[in-house]
Formats: structure tokens, C-alpha cells, sequence
């Protein structure tokens, strides 16, 4: 969850212009949004707590690489077209549909309320980011990524939520 907020931060400053920037900082938010719900995803797939432990190696390790990442924000080109815009989006979605799939056969499994919780989030954000793909493929329709961020952070506090409940 920390590098899903840190990558959405670092891109809503980079958007917001704060202080005259003008850092391409699409790439952090994407690295930091993939990384985070791709470790959420793993983490409900652990079977031991070996397993727990090195997960915790490689997150230790993704997150030096997503700081990395953010430092030199300065230094990445803009994204050059809504391909790639198109792409990053898409990467999200695949990673965040398949936690939603794990949880939601957590659910199926086990009926647990955090497992319901979550599959319910990744949902959201999965429609949330599917909202996105109007506003990026036309500029006309930027009211669009207006609509999906407010229906993220809607997922987001439905994620923090089963992690503080569940």
C-alpha cells in the first residue's frame, strides 16, 4: 500500500506542476501502482511464512528500486503518446484483476470478510482504471480521468479499509 501512495503522490505532484516542476512522473506512478498491487497479489498467494519472509526481501528491494525510480523522475523523457499512456494503464489493470480474482476465490474459499473486502477494492480499481481509457485516447474526454480518480480513491480507501478491519 506505501508505494501504491507514494507512486500516486509523486504523480499528483508532477500533475499539480508544484513548484514550476514539469517531471514526467507518469513512470513513477506506474512503477509504484504496479509494484504495490503486485505485492498485494503475491502476498495471497504465501503458503508459509518462509515464503512471507522472502517476499518481504523482494518488496525491501522493489521499494530501493521504486525510490530509485522516483529520484530520477527528473531525468525521464514525457510519455511520448496515449500508447504508452495506454500501455501503463493496461498494467494495472491485468495486475489488479488478477488480485481481484485471487481474493475474490479467497472469498469463494474461505468467506472471510477481508478476503471480500479486497476483492471488492481490486474490483473498483480495475473499473476505475478502465474509466481512464476514454481520457487517455481523447483529450476532449479528460472529465473521464476526473471520474476514474474519484472512483480509485473510492477502491483505495475500500483496500485500507480491509487491511484496518479485516
Amino acid at each position: 500500500m506505501a508505494s501504491i501512495s507514494l507512486g500516486t503522490f509523486v504523480g499528483t505532484v508532477g500533475e499539480a506542476h508544484i513548484g514550476g516542476n514539469t517531471f514526467a512522473t507518469d513512470w513513477a506512478r506506474s512503477f509504484g501502482a504496479c509494484g504495490g498491487g503486485l505485492f498485494i497479489f503475491l502476498s495471497s498467494l504465501v503458503k508459509s511464512h518462509d515464503q512471507m519472509q522472502q517476499l518481504k526481501r523482494w518488496q525491501v528491494v522493489e521499494m530501493a528500486l521504486f525510490l530509485i525510480v522516483i529520484l530520477l523522475t527528473p531525468f525521464y523523457p514525457p510519455v511520448p503518446g496515449p500508447q504508452v499512456s495506454l500501455a501503463l494503464n493496461a498494467c494495472r489493470m491485468i495486475i489488479y484483476t488478477c488480485a481481484f480474482v485471487r481474493y475474490a476465490t479467497l472469498y469463494v474459499s474461505k468467506s472471510t470478510r477481508f478476503s471480500l473486502i479486497m476483492s471488492l477494492g481490486f474490483l473498483v480499481l480495475v473499473i476505475g482504471y478502465a474509466f481512464n481509457i476514454p481520457g487517455i485516447l481523447q483529450s476532449k474526454l479528460a472529465f473521464m480521468t476526473i471520474i476514474a480518480a474519484s472512483v480509485r480513491i473510492i477502491a483505495y480507501v475500500t483496500l485500507l479499509t480491509a487491511y484496518s478491519i479485516g
